[in-house]
This record gives structure tokens, sequence and C-alpha cells, in this order.
């Protein structure tokens, strides 16, 4: 059994001894079940009567299904542990009215004390994402723009993430307009996330647009010739990253 999933199955078993546990749901791989494997992680929410939040939230006793060896607390929510099995947790604990006003896409239920509303983790937050595609151009155009001017001046950690951040997250999610996908295997929350899936025929493309820290400009070139090709990036903003780029 995947060690992620075992893991799940323990902590729902543990956490059916605690009365004010009323449900745990499995997200991302822990929810789409056929994308789990080895790397999975244990992503999850823990769903708790109102007014008992803090008393999970400081204790970490209900997590503890195998011997906890590094934890910390990454939100107002959350935390993220890692155990010594192996397993690496990233959850949330809201309570029964919290969960109501979060943003999560459908998750799997491994726990459910009887009498608890599943209507409540419905998701309600979630709204389709509409892509600006003039947005992302022209953003796009700014940051590669911003970019190669921080490495003129010697702050290539900048430019680095300027370029071959800011500029390549926006032009992945342009990605749907001129390729077709391999599958719809997406991430809601993280563009990046499986891309090399989705976009098999395109993985060299995509490592070229992030060729690392000392070539900012070769992948702002490929970058720029991209948006050229499909698009119709403003051509003063063209011209003066040319400039950029041959300077």
């Amino acid at each position: 059994m995947i060690n992620a999933l075992n893991g799940m199955i323990k902590l729902a078993q543990r956490i059916a001894n605690y009365d004010d546990c009323l449900c745990l749901l499995g997200l991302g791989s822990m929810s789409e079940t056929f994308r789990m494997d080895e790397y999975s992680d244990m992503d999850f929410f823990l769903i708790v009567k109102n007014g008992t939040k803090p008393y999970f939230m400081k204790n970490l006793k209900w997590l503890a299904f195998d011997e906890i060896v590094f934890s910390f607390q990454n939100s107002n929510d959350g935390y993220k542990a890692l155990f010594k099995d192996g397993n690496f947790a990233e959850f949330a604990i809201f309570t029964e009215d919290e969960i109501l006003e979060a943003t999560f896409t459908l998750g799997k239920v491994y726990y459910a004390r009887p009498g608890f509303d599943l209507d409540k983790i419905r998701p309600r937050k979630i709204r389709e994402r509409k892509l600006n595609i003039e947005y992302n151009v022209c953003e796009a155009l700014a940051n590669i723009y911003i970019g190669l001017n921080r490495l003129k001046r010697g702050e290539i950690a900048s430019a680095t993430t300027f370029i071959q951040s800011y500029a390549f997250n926006l032009i992945i999610d342009l990605f749907g307009v001129v390729f077709t996908p391999t599958n719809q295997n997406t991430d809601y929350f993280v563009a990046e996330r499986r891309i090399e899936e989705r976009y098999k025929e395109h993985k060299n493309f995509i490592s070229n647009m992030r060729k690392g820290y000392e070539f900012n400009k070769e992948s702002a070139e490929i970058m720029l010739n991209f948006l050229i090709q499909y698009f119709e990036p403003n051509i003063y903003m063209v011209k003066k990253i040319k400039r950029l780029l041959q300077a």
C-alpha cells in the first residue's frame, strides 16, 4: 500500500477516538487517488466542533499515528509535519462553521463522525477561472522587461525571479490557448503542477524558459518569441526587450 494512503487510514482510525473530530477530508492526490504514488504527501483538512479548534492546533497528539519528527505551524489554520515512517503531511484545521468559508476543491472523506452533515464539505468558494489573455501577455512582457533591467544592474537573483518565475507562470497559463493538452490533470491553485504531463510535446520548450540563474537572457528570449509567435504583444515593449537582449 502507498505510504501516504496507509497514513491517512491510520489517522482516520486515530481521530475516531476524539469526539470533537467531525471529519477527515483528503485533498490533492489524497482525493484524486488515481494520482497517488510513492511521492504523495498527506494533504488534508480536519474539521472539528465549534470552539475546539485551539485544542487541536496546540496539541498534535491526535495526529501522532506515528512518531512526529518535525512539525511547524505554517498558517493560522495549519501545519506541515514529517513522520518517522517517512510520511509528510500538509493540513489545516477548520471548525464546522469555518469550513463553509474555506476555499478548496472536491475532497475524499476518510472519516466522518455519524451525524456530521457532509454538505458542509462541499466546495463553495471555487469558481471557474477565466483567463485574461491580454493581461497575461502584457504582464509577462513587463516582467521580462523589468527582469532584464535588473540583470543590467547585476541583480541576477531578482532578474531570475521576474523572468523565470513571474513571467514564466503567466506564460504557462497561456499554453491552453495555443497547445492541445495531453490530459486535463490540472491543479486549481498552481498552474505548473503536472504541466509536463499535460504538455508532453513541449517539455523541452518548458525547460528552455527556465534555463537557470546564469541564463536569464536566453530564457527571456524564448518567452518573447513565444509571445510574438502566438499573440500580438506591444511592438514598443518588444523593441525595448530586444535591445536589452542584444546589449
